[in-house]
């Protein structure tokens, strides 16, 4: 025994100390708390994380598939988003009260409506165009590659970054509303639609266009017009002082002699704010598209007068009670405003019939679940403001 310590002395082993191994335990007790511990924040960071980034479905559309099978398909939060942007845009626009009463609800409960209704339409089309193998081809890519280049260039506007309208969400919406489009225009071509019958019925002589570029400078003072007793029903007429109408008709006489002789008849005013709207003289350019049975532009006989213009032709001052003119007949039977009508009448047809058979027979065939997440905590009017 003596000689086993011996040896172990002359090695320069020793005993174990027993308060070394109770810290070295407790150092190793410590250790695994605090591994715990940080595991435990760590997922309560993951668990936070993953409610405020996971995929949030508003609808589920259930419809017929490709082989006459079911299929589903669901919209999630970030794809609205950019639909409810472009609600918000227009309505902020305009300077909207999203609180204002709108139907049984405010207005941001009507548009809130609206978007729904139009998402659950784009489902359902994108769905049929899916199921009946239709594409978008490389001029329709290029028109989304523009629509996109336009979007994000308006969104990049924005005062704060906005969940859903990264460019890959952008882009994913104006795809999907696009091949819903080419899905849509399908369909109405396979209407009955008499293009021919609804043209002869747009009256040519009602749509006749006359389009117009002229000079004009008022004979109204405005301000005296304000202070004026009968200003109240609108009818009184108030004039100038007769120097300053003088004055008025000299300046439009004078520019009428050089529209005779220019080059351009839209280039003749000094215009430094580019207002349209000359420093000098106060004489102001426009155009006008007006149409056989128009009656508010100038009066009846400086219309009479325009109206037998011929093309080119600019004419000498025209003056009504109101009003000094200077005009040049640009075109004096446009067909601009026909074609537009004889286009509205037939667009006003097919967009009739689709709307009819959507409610009628292919919205019938798809079934619709609105999500809570939609129903409680999507609020128009402050998503991307």
């Amino acid at each position: 025994m003596n000689k086993a310590k011996k040896i172990i002395k002359e090695q320069g082993l020793q005993q174990p100390d027993k308060k070394a191994q109770k810290e070295e335990a407790k150092s190793r007790k410590n250790l695994i708390l605090i591994i715990i511990g940080v595991l435990v924040v760590l997922g309560g960071v993951f668990v936070v994380c993953y409610t405020q980034l996971r995929p949030r479905p508003i609808l589920t559309v259930e419809g017929p598939g490709t082989n006459g099978e079911t299929t589903t398909n669901t919209v999630y939060y970030t794809d609205s988003v950019y639909d409810i942007y472009q609600m918000e845009s227009m309505y902020n626009a305009y300077g909207m009260d999203w609180d204002q009463e709108s139907g049984s609800g405010t207005l941001s409960d009507s548009a809130k409506t609206q978007i729904m209704d139009n998402l659950k339409q784009r489902e359902v089309l994108y769905m049929q165009a899916q199921k009946d193998g239709l594409t978008l081809d490389d001029s329709e890519q290029k028109e989304i590659d523009k629509s996109l280049k336009d979007a994000m260039k308006e969104i990049k506007k924005l005062k704060k970054d906005v969940k859903g309208l990264s460019e890959s969400n952008v882009r994913a919406s104006i795809e999907k509303q696009k091949l819903a489009e080419k899905e849509k225009k399908k369909i109405i071509d396979g209407f009955d639609i008499d293009d021919a019958k609804l043209k002869a019925e747009v009256k040519k002589e009602d749509f006749r266009q006359y389009t117009l570029q002229y000079y004009k400078i008022s004979k109204e003072d405005t301000e005296k017009k304000k202070d004026s007793s009968d200003a109240a029903s609108g009818s009184a007429v108030v004039l100038k002082d007769e120097a300053t109408l003088k004055k008025a008709k000299s300046d439009i006489e004078s520019l009428q002699r050089k529209a005779k002789a220019a080059d351009d008849f839209s280039k003749l005013l000094v215009d430094k704010d580019n207002d349209q709207i000359d420093d000098q003289t106060g004489i102001m350019y426009s155009t006008e598209n007006l149409l056989e049975t128009d009656t508010n532009f100038a009066d009846e006989a400086a219309r009479k007068l325009i109206k037998g213009m011929a093309n080119n032709q600019i004419s000498n001052v025209i003056e009504t009670e109101t009003d000094y003119f200077v005009v040049k007949m640009i075109n004096n039977n446009d067909p601009e405003a026909y074609d537009k009508e004889v286009e509205n009448k037939i667009s006003s047809e097919e967009t009739t019939q689709f709307n009819n058979y959507y409610d009628e027979t292919l919205k019938k065939q798809y079934t619709f679940k609105v999500q809570e997440y939609w129903k409680n905590r999507v609020t128009i009017g402050g998503v991307t403001a």
